[in-house]
């Protein structure tokens, strides 16, 4: 009988945000225990993990990926087992067994690429990722993931750019439809490049667009709008913030995962960020209002709200903000584009590196994984005084 071995590992993070793998911990029930590594005598807690069953079939060895999901982890491991002893038994009494091969359906294969994608924590990829897959299976018209082929993809991409959504757009929703295929492991082959796009310098909001946004909210708004001005807050960031994540005394927030809710910071960096002294003074107000809330802005039922951006886009409409230029205003929701939330996340970075604070804090401040990305708001600045001291300088 051949040297025939599975072991369920889990892949993750350490504390230098390198990726290493171990044994997958096991509770005194033999269960395997989500989340957990078995480090030495040690069961650790770990981020940002995945699970793998490492194979032994003779001299070769190679990992499979079978997903966060750690009872659905082990079951692969049981099975992957039974498997492979059963072709060994066969082998030695000079038999083959070929396992009948199952077909998945392209629903059932979103369900579950998506229930992966919660139970690792990262819910924004989760709401994004039933978006795009919707949109592919309308353009697609498959029934099973086996029969997914490149036109399908170059056809999505085609009726993106039909619907007039941006380059990037479209580039950004090839990016999380081929995150979906690698994960049901259809052929790489058959996937084509990420479409191209200009890289754009960032836009921001101008101090008089600032104003009437401010002017044209209600307070809850304007408080939604300070963290993201003020605070560079992602929107996630502001629906999940807690009273308690507020130090009043330093006039600090700090932004962190959020197990009860399902919800995990982005690249799992959580971060203090310093809270203007006027948004401080808001915020202090608001909470005498709501004393009794976890949430700072939460929803209905003090539940994080999922809809600040629908919310924000609204308060525009209604204030008569709209750009009526856009494809969004030019739709029957007429939801103008040019009203975001990043964008006054990106307009807080921004404003923060004219006034010369200097890049690695202004990084750590937006929680960027890297310096690349925060010096993509290293942009010219327009004002007066720029331009002023441009026709000042003596060209010869």
């Amino acid at each position: 009988m051949a040297n025939l071995s599975v072991s369920l590992l889990i892949r993750y993070k350490d504390s230098n945000g390198k990726w290493r793998r171990s044994q997958a911990a096991r509770g005194k029930n033999g269960r395997v225990r989500p989340g957990y590594a078995q480090v030495g005598e040690q069961q650790v807690a770990v981020s940002s993990f995945t699970y793998d069953l490492r194979v032994h079939e003779g001299r070769v060895s190679k990992y499979v990926s079978v997903g966060a999901v750690a009872a659905d982890a082990d079951a692969a491991r049981v099975k992957r087992e039974k498997v492979m002893g059963a072709r060994s038994f066969a082998e030695d009494a000079g038999l083959k067994i070929e396992a009948a091969e199952t077909r998945e359906a392209i629903r059932s294969a979103t369900s579950r690429y998506i229930k992966d994608a919660e139970a690792r924590g990262a819910t924004e990829a989760a709401m994004q990722a039933r978006l795009v897959l919707d949109e592919f299976q309308l353009v697609c018209r498959r029934n099973y993931v086996d029969e997914i082929a490149r036109e399908d993809i170059l056809r999505f991409h085609e009726a993106l750019r039909n619907r007039r959504c941006a380059p990037r757009t479209v580039a950004n929703k090839h990016k999380r439809l081929r995150s979906f295929l690698l994960f049901v492991k259809v052929d790489r082959e058959i996937i084509p490049p990420v479409p191209r796009y200009d890289v754009e310098l960032p836009t921001i909001y101008s101090k008089q667009q600032v104003s009437a946004a401010l002017l044209a909210a209600d307070p809850y708004m304007r408080i939604v709008i300070g963290l993201a001005l003020k605070c560079g807050l992602r929107d996630q960031e502001i629906a999940h913030l807690e009273w308690k994540d507020i130090d009043w005394h330093d006039a600090v927030l700090r932004v962190r995962s959020k197990a009860a809710y399902g919800f995990r910071v982005k690249d799992s960096e959580e971060r203090d960020i310093p809270i203007p002294d006027d948004l401080l003074k808001e915020l202090d107000a608001w909470r005498g209002q709501n004393a009794d809330a976890v949430l700072v802005v939460g929803g209905k039922g003090d539940k994080p709200n999922r809809h600040l951006l629908r919310d924000l886009k609204h308060m525009a409409k209604k204030a008569g903000l709209n750009c009526g230029v856009c494809d969004g205003c030019a739709s029957p929701l007429q939801e103008c584009r040019e009203w975001t939330l990043h964008k006054f996340r990106r307009t807080y970075c921004t404003t923060l590196l004219r006034s010369r604070i200097d890049l690695r804090t202004v990084q750590s401040f937006m929680g960027h994984a890297d310096m690349a990305s925060t010096m993509r708001y290293l942009r010219p600045a327009s004002s007066k005084e720029v331009r002023e001291k441009m026709n000042a300088v003596d060209f010869g």
